[in-house]
């Protein structure tokens, strides 16, 4: 069940890979931008957190769509510990075009199948989806009571 679970994953980011390209993005931009399009300048820490990345992976990636033009970063005069992100018009202009590739990328993957079908392998991710990062939330380093004080 790994191997399929790793094919599968490795499948669909290589087409993913394939599809963004088209638009100038690599494989994880366009989840970030989905926050932005969601709600534009938001804090760096809070993209961290909802993409469930590092952090320096995070700022990486910024940095490059920041020289690519698809968003901007800055600290406000009033907080200079934090970094805003915020989308540029050219990464506003993005959202249709990476929503009908995500379609795109959507109907390769279970377009043939029936809406049971569909159904079914929907809650069959959840769980596995819930299994993991319950696992994961178990083996996660918990701060000692001299840290929480």
């Amino acid at each position: 069940m790994n191997q399929l679970l790793a094919s599968i994953a490795r499948s669909h980011r290589n087409l993913a890979g394939a599809l963004l390209r088209q638009v100038g993005l690599y494989p994880g931009q366009e989840l970030l931008l989905m926050r932005l399009w969601n709600r534009d300048h938001q804090p760096q820490g809070d993209l961290v957190t909802a993409l469930r990345l590092e952090a320096s992976t995070v700022t990486k990636m910024l940095k490059r769509m920041e020289a690519q033009g698809f968003v901007t970063r800055h600290r406000p005069p009033d907080n200079q510990r934090i970094v805003i992100v915020s989308l540029s018009d050219k990464g506003r202009e993005l959202q249709g075009e990476v929503e009908e590739l995500w379609r795109e990328l959507e109907q390769a993957a279970v377009g043939s199948m029936t809406p049971s079908e569909l159904g079914r392998t929907l809650d069959v991710l959840r769980h596995l989806e819930a299994g993991l990062a319950e696992a994961q939330a178990s083996r996660e380093p918990r701060p000692s009571p001299s840290e929480t004080e």
